[in-house]
């Protein structure tokens, strides 16, 4: 199933939201942040559900929460706030939640590789949690040049060893960090794929073919090896509709 996400949805009224997208799209990835906050729109996403035919998938919230912080307080609240989320999914019949790796900050940048460790601290921590709640949880790539873990596909496998989690092939991040060969060499892992293009110095979030990725690629990889749903991360609802035209072609 082809979807939808994009952070300025959580911007607007969730219900303005969902009956807009459901004229395009059976299937919302919702960034549980701002207006979307799972805890407030459960009475919504039931109604998405059961009166619109609506699919839903969950993105962990963004905004100052890093699995990797190397002050342990913070990294508990990250930790919790993720978990509260996955239980959120559970009770709203959401089947999946992508969350975001940790992220090198303050003191952190004299030791990177600490920031990498909290990380996988924290994965382990989430995977026990979503194992016991029957939420699948998959961990994204992040792009370049924001001091973020897991850029490449060496460090993302580290970071899942020994756990039970998914990876979340995200294809503009892939390209900024020059791993996009890397990580579909990982499609056999895939648990949520995220679709938009870029130019590879930044993370543009451009229509899927509109940037140097290759697009034809990765679509001829996912095909083969990659049997779940394909969100488009766009900057709004009319471009990600306009990728989604272009992604049915290539699916033919």
């Amino acid at each position: 199933m082809i979807g939808v996400a994009s952070p300025a949805f959580c911007q607007m009224p969730f219900m303005n939201m969902l009956e807009q997208i459901s004229e395009h799209f059976e299937l919302w990835e919702i960034l549980s942040e701002g207006e979307d906050r799972l805890e407030q729109i459960g009475e919504g996403v039931r109604y998405g559900q059961e009166s619109l035919g609506m699919s839903f998938q969950a993105h962990a919230p963004l905004s100052d929460v890093n699995v990797g912080s190397v002050h342990e307080p913070m990294r508990i609240a990250a930790v919790n706030e993720i978990s509260q989320t996955i239980a959120m999914c559970r009770k709203l019949d959401i089947p999946i939640v992508t969350m975001h790796p940790g992220f090198v900050q303050g003191v952190a940048f004299l030791n990177r590789s600490k920031a990498v460790e909290m990380t996988k601290r924290s994965v382990v921590e989430i995977a026990d949690f979503a194992r016991d709640q029957s939420v699948k949880v998959a961990v994204e790539n992040l792009p370049a040049n924001i001091n973020g873990t897991c850029t490449s596909a060496e460090e993302l496998l580290r970071v899942l060893e020994g756990t039970d989690l998914e990876i979340c092939f995200d294809m503009g991040h892939a390209n900024t960090a020059g791993q996009l060969d890397a990580f579909l060499a990982l499609a056999g892992r895939f648990g949520n794929v995220h679709l938009h293009n870029n130019e590879g110095e930044w993370d543009q979030h451009n229509a899927i073919d509109d940037g140097s990725a290759d697009l034809v690629k990765v679509i001829s990889v996912l095909r083969k090896s990659y049997k779940g749903n394909i969100v488009i991360e766009s900057t709004d609802l009319e471009s990600g509709s306009e990728s989604k035209r272009k992604l049915e072609q290539l699916l033919g």
